[in-house]
């Protein structure tokens, strides 16, 4: 039975083979190409050892005629509508959530044309196309949908209606009605008059219904108030939690305007400089001598002023004497100088200041002068009228007289009925004594306030083109003064306000540099108040060198490189002397215009290493010479806080100066690194003289002074206030580093010569102070060091002699690499593989698209010969007749 199923399994497959076989086309075995190998391998079968590439080629021109013929034909024709609505295509997406994004890209678009500084973020409420305001302007504010004229409130006909009247409804609908087309059409008129009407009705018992309910709703709302009001009454309210406080406050929180706006640098410049000039100008105006009111404005000078220096004055109100050359009074009516103006403008209600055209300073001193002569000229003649006889007196003072009893005369009422002559009255003995004082009081006054004006400084400056011009305007002022100046000049002559000013301001930069450096060269012998002088300058002046820096950072950065390198080259001639003071300047000035954490830095990594070679260098002998180098350790701390670098140089200094004020101990042996030495005199400098322990010193407030910077003797003082500066600046490294593993290997040097002083003369709590330290020291010794040990080499293992199996055996050789690396060569290969099949089929596209432009170029050409020879003919045709017309003719 089993030989029988099989045989019948047998039967069915080679009758479904010899189906296939009559299905397929026959192959045409001219049509196989054989594609040999370049080396047989037995047992390896290939895919591509035969192929059709007739065939292959007839299927790949007839898909892209398909595919990229169409596009080719359809490229530039747009006859596709595409749906852009958001979320149209999206078939994931329901209508709520495409009505929703279609809402939020309008909402956008709308903010977009909204002004981006607005802080309103309310939304216009809109009703049909109407804000919610317009709407409530509305007299009549019923809705038509209140009174539609269908079920559904859209005012149009019923259904049923619409298919009775319409398509196919009336007599063709009804075959057996007696009425005709005509008065179905009057009846249907009929009915729908007659339905409006009944809408009109509704309509306007609708609305007065509704008004007669708003009317009476009006008399309920007093009631309902009162009501109300009575309900929240006995309703005890609830307390506000903390929550709503919060909201209602944010709520009524005020927003920030968005007129107050900050004010860009070149704007505040600006008005820096223009409030600069106000200044310079009132000053000016107070160098010539020309007052203010009282309200502090100047006085009112007409447009109209032809500023000859005369005025006319008021005889009715006041009558002034003028005096010439040899002391005689003229009349007062005549016309007066402005010499005679300048004496009264400090009387109340007085003529108009006269203003000058503006000048240099010497003819300014040439005015004062003058009007100084003339008013001593006048003084002079009143005092010589008052010692003039009474004769003489009543022949100078006769026009005067006239003149008193002219205005008398007017002023009384006997001057209307005609002139009378009355006595002349006696002469005031007071008069020119009290106009001598008010004369000399405004010349005082004058000059003190003119005095005053030339003592102020200018407010406007130039930038200076030259270091002796700035040396000019900085060397005789004080440092306060010097910085007010170097201020001015940076505000007058901003970047922002001017094309040039960027390059003038480096100059400027320039030059100040080097003014600093000279004023910080001193020398060893120097008064530490010279020393102080020097440091108040720097302190004063480095503000704005900082902002002078910012003009232009290259030449910053030039400018310092060539101090450093100049002072650098001095160094090394003399490599065991410290540097004078304005090279330790200069190291400050590094640290406050550069940034001092950056990993490599053109100018401070160079300033760096050459306070290294200082340190490491230069011999320690004297007090000048542990002032820079304790000066020198306090600004590489300042350099390092940031990036926290280690240097030994700094290190070791601290170790010799706490050296030095150590006692040592005849039978220990103490390794000292140079510039110090072990024994002699200099290895004992520090060490106390005298018994200290009664001396009141505060442990944080004894600090290095200017004037140590000076060669001087060494007294116990300096040696406690050296000794403690170190201690300070040891415990501040060791905070700095506390971060390395090898931090007590950097600092147990220090540790053991604190072990071994026993600090005896010193004050008790600077004792207490140093042991602090020294207890802090002894902790970083918990933090354990681990040392650098060679790699071990892993064992190598014994050569294992069995096969190696292969997950897949595909007969090539593979090099032995990992899975990782394997997946990445086989991409790479893929990646190969496929680029140059797409190669291959663009090229293959780029002929195909050639020959269908050569076929369509071919055609064209047949056509337009075709069309050109119909043409032909028909023109010689035309020409026969025509021919053969004149022929006739003839």
């Amino acid at each position: 039975m089993v030989k029988t199923k099989n045989k019948k399994k047998n039967l069915s497959e080679s009758s479904v083979q010899k189906k296939k076989l009559e299905g397929k086309k026959p192959i045409n075995p001219f049509e196989v190409h054989i594609n040999k190998d370049k080396q047989k391998v037995l047992g390896r079968k290939s895919k591509a050892d035969r192929g059709l590439p007739g065939v292959a080629r007839t299927k790949a021109i007839k898909k892209r005629k398909h595919t990229l013929l169409q596009e080719f034909t359809q490229r530039d024709k747009d006859n596709v509508f595409m749906d852009k609505r958001i979320g149209e295509r999206n078939a994931s997406m329901s209508q709520e959530e495409k009505a929703i994004a279609r809402y939020a890209a309008e909402q956008i678009k709308a903010h977009k044309k909204k002004n981006i500084y607005s802080l309103n973020d309310e939304e216009v409420l809109t009703h049909r196309g109407q804000t919610l305001e317009e709407i409530e302007k509305f007299e009549d504010p019923k809705s038509d949908e209140e009174f539609s004229d269908d079920e559904n409130g859209k005012g149009n006909l019923d259904k049923k209606f619409v298919t009775d009247a319409h398509f196919g409804g009336g007599i063709l609908s009804k075959p057996d009605s007696s009425l005709s087309r005509k008065d179905l059409i009057e009846q249907l008129i009929i009915e729908s008059k007659r339905r409006k009407a009944e809408k009109q009705k509704i309509r306007e018992q609708t609305i007065n219904l509704t008004e007669k309910l708003d009317t009476e709703w009006k008399d309920l709302l007093p009631l309902m108030t009162a009501s109300n009001k009575s309900i929240e009454e006995s309703t005890e309210r609830p307390k506000a939690d903390d929550y709503d406080i919060a909201v209602r406050e944010l709520k009524f929180e005020s927003r920030g305007i968005p007129s107050d706006r900050l004010k860009p640098e070149e704007e505040i410049m600006k008005e820096e400089k223009e409030k600069l000039e106000a200044l310079e100008e009132d000053r000016l105006m107070r160098m010539k001598g020309f007052l203010e009111e009282s309200d502090g404005r100047s006085k009112h000078k007409s447009a109209d002023d032809l500023d000859d220096g005369f005025r006319v004055e008021n005889i009715e109100e006041d009558d002034t004497l003028a005096y010439g050359e040899d002391g005689t009074v003229r009349n007062g009516k005549k016309i007066e100088k402005s010499t005679e103006e300048e004496k009264d403008e400090e009387d109340d209600e007085e003529g108009n200041e006269e203003n000058e055209d503006e000048q240099e300073e010497g003819e300014e001193d040439e005015d004062v002068e003058e009007q100084e002569e003339i008013q001593g000229e006048e003084i002079k003649g009143l005092k010589e009228s008052e010692e003039s006889d009474d004769s003489g007196e009543d022949d100078n003072l006769s026009d005067l007289k006239e003149s008193e009893s002219s205005s008398e005369d007017e002023d009384s009422p006997e001057a209307e009925k005609g002139p009378t002559k009355h006595p002349s009255p006696a002469p005031e003995p007071f008069a020119d004594s009290e106009r001598l004082q008010k004369i000399q009081e405004d010349l005082q006054k004058r000059k003190t306030i003119m005095e005053k004006a030339r003592q102020e400084l200018p407010y406007t400056y130039k930038a200076p083109e030259s270091l002796n011009e700035l040396k000019t305007l900085l060397k005789p002022q004080t440092p306060d003064y010097q910085s007010i100046i170097l201020e001015r000049i940076v505000k007058c002559n901003h970047w922002s306000l001017g094309q040039g000013n960027r390059e003038k301001l480096s100059k400027v930069f320039e030059f100040l540099l080097e003014y600093m450096m000279e004023c910080a060269h001193i020398s060893e012998t120097s008064s530490p108040d010279d020393i102080v002088k020097c440091f108040e300058i720097f302190d004063r002046i480095s503000p704005h060198l900082f902002d002078l820096a910012q003009a232009n950072a290259f030449t910053t950065a030039t400018s310092v490189q060539n101090l450093l390198r100049e002072r650098h080259e001095k160094f090394e001639k003399n490599q065991k002397i410290f540097p004078a003071l304005d090279t330790l300047i200069l190291f400050k000035i590094v640290s406050l215009l550069f940034p001092t954490s950056d990993f490599r830095h053109p100018v401070v990594t160079p300033t760096i290493v050459f306070m290294s070679q200082i340190l490491l260098r230069c011999k320690v002998k004297s007090k000048l010479h542990i002032s820079k180098g304790l000066f020198i350790s306090t600004l590489m701390l300042e350099y390092t806080v940031l990036s926290k670098r280690f240097s030994p140089a700094v290190i070791n200094f601290l170790r010799g100066i706490i050296y030095l004020g150590t006692v040592k101990p005849p039978i220990l042996i103490l390794k000292i690194v140079p510039p110090f030495k072990k024994t002699g005199e200099l290895a004992n400098l520090l060490v106390l003289q005298d018994d200290q322990t009664n001396l009141k010193l505060n442990h944080l407030g004894a600090h290095m002074r200017a004037g140590d910077l000076v060669e001087g003797r060494i007294d116990d003082d300096y040696r406690i206030r050296v000794f403690l500066t170190a201690m300070n600046l040891t415990d501040e490294f060791s905070k700095q580093l506390g971060e390395l593993e090898a931090v007590y290997s950097i600092f147990e040097p220090i540790v053991k010569l604190l072990n071994i002083n026993s600090y005896e003369k010193y004050p008790e709590n600077i004792r207490k102070h140093v042991e602090k330290i020294s207890s802090d020291l002894l902790a970083l010794e918990d933090k354990q060091l681990e040392h650098l040990v060679k790699a071990q080499k892993k064992p190598k293992a014994l050569r294992l002699y069995e096969p190696r199996i292969e997950k897949v055996y595909d007969g090539k050789k593979h090099r032995p690499m990992s899975k990782e690396k394997a997946e990445k060569e086989k991409l790479i290969h893929k990646l190969k593989k496929e680029m140059k099949g797409a190669i291959r089929e663009v090229r293959r596209d780029a002929a195909f698209l050639a020959k269908v432009q050569i076929k369509n170029q071919i055609k064209s050409d047949i056509e337009r010969k075709r069309k050109v020879r119909e043409i032909m003919n028909e023109g010689a045709c035309q020409q026969a007749e025509l021919n053969e017309f004149k022929r006739k003719k003839k």
